[in-house]
């Protein structure tokens, strides 16, 4: 269990850690990326490429933070919880795109609620390393 607990966080981190840097040292290169991952595809030249930046910060900051659990699960307890409260955050936020949303990104309900199911996966593993450790 603590092998996989593990290789979740350190998927999750390596995420946050790619697409953080991606977006600080490349915003309009990222774009493509974030379209690859996650489907959404910013319109060209669009000058929201410039929120990727400080978005990306906070993903790094996330990567890292979020690694520091699987060195010590019971000293890092309460990263773990901020990171459900993340996650959650985040499947909020999925699911409460408007149509207008996924149209303006491009992006299908199919491939939206695939990442709500990423996500939720996510969370449910952090969730029961919380029970269990």
């Amino acid at each position: 269990m603590k092998l996989f607990a593990n290789l979740n966080l350190i998927v999750l981190a390596l995420d946050h850690l790619i697409t953080g840097l991606a977006g600080v040292f490349f915003p309009k290169r990222s774009a493509g990326l974030y379209r690859r991952l996650f489907g959404a595809q910013f319109p060209e030249n669009s000058p929201l490429t410039s929120v990727l930046r400080p978005w990306g910060a906070l993903g790094v900051f996330t990567g890292i933070t979020g690694l520091l659990p699987v060195y010590d699960p019971n000293r890092y307890r309460p990263i773990l919880y901020a990171l459900v409260l993340l996650l959650a955050l985040r499947i909020f936020i999925r699911l409460s795109y408007d149509a207008g949303t996924l149209v303006f990104f491009n992006l299908t309900a199919k491939r939206n609620y695939f990442h709500v199911y990423l996500v939720a996966q996510c969370a449910a593993i952090i969730l029961l390393q919380l029970a269990y450790w």
